[in-house]
């Protein structure tokens, strides 16, 4: 019966959506993410709404985490042309929105040469069209997708802050975690200290992954993951830079000590799965928000685990981004974990009701339909700096 309505709830719903509302939120928060890239006193995010003809609607995320105002951009770039576009589709199941859409706006991305921002706000429609569905249908997301009886997804803090790290094991089990993901990639003899005493305070053996963020050489590279091998994480990821040529990829990977993870710079299932079939990644890393939406992250995921290699979902954005990435990884299945920024934001956290504490490393998937979370109104209006609502 639910394989029924997951096929039905998926046909034709692109011909009924007669609104679109769009969010351009922020707040400035104290403590946010560091990295080698920038500092994040701000958190941002960009939502829409979805809403057919017979009510039914559905959320979906752009990924803005930085520049500031990013989200303004693509707020505009929604507005005009994106929207326009997709008020003109034909009749279409709602995973086959995304490509119609990146197929009829070819030109324009190459026009303006805006192709990741174009690039976030397909991934976000495609998130909500994947949402509607499902609450079309009276299913979860992950029902949709074909998650049968999951009800919980595994998670790991990630980039806390590391001023105190004798005391950040004993924060994070205190947490219900059982993973995190430190940044590494400054200074190596300060990332070196910061992973040794990390792993002499942590008596109970957390799951340890490091971030570089693209900060290394090739050869920097080779040599500071030799150094960090001896802590033991489970993947560096971001090592080098994501656009490096695949051969030079492949003989970074060949000589690396640990395993390789990357995949919020990656665009494209082809880009995607050639990563994994040249063995470049343990780990692939698609983010709901960047590329792809739910459609594209469950393409790659899927690739990925049957060709060898983890799937480990990236995300730090808002809760609505968030809940869709847990679904979705309930459905592409393996051992991989859902990032769950260890770091203040209101927007994840303040936005509407929604389970964030992990049990023993997992959180459970929102229960409902579709993603299982709707934000709160009177929130979106407290942090919105820019909103729109095109009627066709």
């Amino acid at each position: 019966m639910k394989r029924d309505l997951a096929e039905q709830s998926g046909m034709n719903v692109a011909q009924s959506i007669d609104r679109i509302e769009v969010f351009a939120l922020a707040c400035a928060v104290e403590g946010g993410p560091v990295s080698t890239l920038a500092l994040m006193p701000v958190r941002t995010g960009l939502l829409i709404k979805l809403t057919s003809s017979d009510s039914v609607f559905g959320w979906g995320e752009a990924w803005s985490n930085y520049p500031p105002k990013g989200n303004l951009n693509k707020l505009a770039l929604l507005e005009d042309p994106i929207v326009p576009a997709f008020f003109d589709l034909p009749p279409l199941p709602w995973h086959a929105v995304r490509p119609m859409l990146e197929q009829r706006l070819h030109r324009m991305v190459i026009h303006t040469g805006e192709s990741g921002p174009f690039a976030h706000c397909f991934a976000a429609i495609d998130m909500a069209m994947a949402d509607l569905a499902a609450r079309r249908g009276g299913i979860s997301l992950a029902g949709l997708l074909g998650a049968g009886q999951a009800t919980k997804a595994q998670v790991y803090a990630s980039s806390p802050d590391v001023s105190d790290v004798d005391a950040l094991p004993e924060r994070l089990r205190a947490a219900g975690h059982t993973g995190v993901k430190i940044k590494i990639g400054f200074d190596g003899e300060r990332d070196l200290g910061v992973l040794s005493r990390f792993r002499k305070a942590d008596g109970a053996g957390l799951a340890l992954y490091v971030d570089a963020n693209q900060n290394w050489s090739i050869e920097a590279g080779l040599r500071n993951i030799a150094e960090i091998a001896q802590f033991e994480p489970g993947f560096v990821e971001e090592a080098i830079l994501a656009d490096t040529p695949v051969d030079q990829w492949r003989e970074f990977a060949k000589r690396s000590a640990l395993p390789l993870a990357a995949g919020e710079n990656i665009a494209g299932l082809e880009s995607f799965n050639r990563h994994v079939d040249a063995q470049l990644l343990s780990v692939v890393q698609p983010d709901v928000a960047k590329w792809g939406g739910v459609s594209g992250a469950i393409a790659v995921g899927k690739h990925a685990l049957v060709n060898g290699a983890g799937c480990t979902l990236h995300y730090m954005g808002t809760v609505v981004g968030l809940a869709t990435s847990l679904h979705t990884l309930a459905a592409i299945g393996g051992d991989g974990r859902v990032e769950l920024d260890f770091n203040p934001n209101p927007l994840r956290t303040d936005l509407g009701a929604i389970d964030l504490v992990p049990v023993d490393g997992f959180l459970p998937l929102p229960e409902g339909p579709g993603i299982g979370f709707e934000p709160d109104p009177a929130a979106l209006t407290r942090f919105a700096i820019a909103t729109l609502d095109i009627q066709k």
